[in-house]
């Protein structure tokens, strides 16, 4: 090997799968979980990415009792402050 450039010895590939995988970790797919376009396009979301995607918004997903408890149990509250006719001020 007579050539001993820097840019000839490094697997410059690697390096860019490499980087090409740090940014989808570090912006691209936080930014898919929140609803927001790929901001950096010319990295491509994974493709397990797209199956959460569509199991986040499917609207044919089950339920959680759970979920649809708080609501009445937020409104019960609600309901126990007006009767007890105490006015608590909240400090913010």
């Amino acid at each position: 090997m007579d050539d001993f450039d820097l840019r000839s010895v490094l697997d410059w590939d690697y390096y860019k799968q490499w980087f090409s995988k740090t940014v989808q970790k570090i912006i691209t797919i936080p930014a898919a979980l929140q609803d927001v376009q790929n901001p950096v396009p010319r990295i491509p979301h994974p493709e397990w990415l797209f199956k959460t995607l569509r199991r986040k918004h499917d609207k044919f997903q089950q339920q959680s009792l759970v979920s649809m408890f708080q609501v009445a149990r937020a409104m019960n509250d609600v309901a126990q402050d007006k009767n007890s006719g105490s006015h608590n001020l909240q400090d913010i």
